[in-house]
């Protein structure tokens, strides 16, 4: 699975947005001061591809683990070091977690993923 994946077709986005290098489906990034996540796979140099900075639902990648639950509503965190959410903001904001989002489902501890409501904030605003 992607780190962050569509489950909706309501969503805000930055068009015409032309990777620098190789990006996949799902993978995050930051792009006009905004925090988010392609839409496809880059398939040749300067293709242009639809960068989702907010989604009405995604499934995301979560830690795994004890106290790593989720409960609907939380605030969630990526962080880039572990390409994963958690509910637990820890180290240094805009670097080692950025806020994407909420929580709509809750996820056990041993859950791999969770259902989301992503918000591409703007990353260095500290939420």
């Amino acid at each position: 699975m992607a780190i962050f994946e569509p489950k909706s077709a309501n969503y805000t986005n930055i068009r015409d947005v032309i990777p620098a290098t190789a990006v996949s489906k799902g993978d995050p990034a930051i792009r006009q001061d905004r925090f988010g996540f392609y839409i496809k796979d880059r398939e040749e140099v300067g293709e242009e591809i639809t960068f989702i900075i907010q989604m009405e639902m995604v499934e995301a990648a979560k830690r795994i683990g004890s106290g790593e639950a989720i409960i609907s509503g939380d605030k969630l965190y990526y962080y880039p070091a572990t390409e994963n959410v958690s509910p637990t903001p820890t180290g240094a904001y805009g670097t080692d977690y950025y806020y994407c989002g909420t929580a709509i489902e809750s996820a056990g501890a041993s859950a791999t993923t969770v259902l989301m409501k992503f918000d591409g904030t703007r990353y260095n605003e500290n939420i």
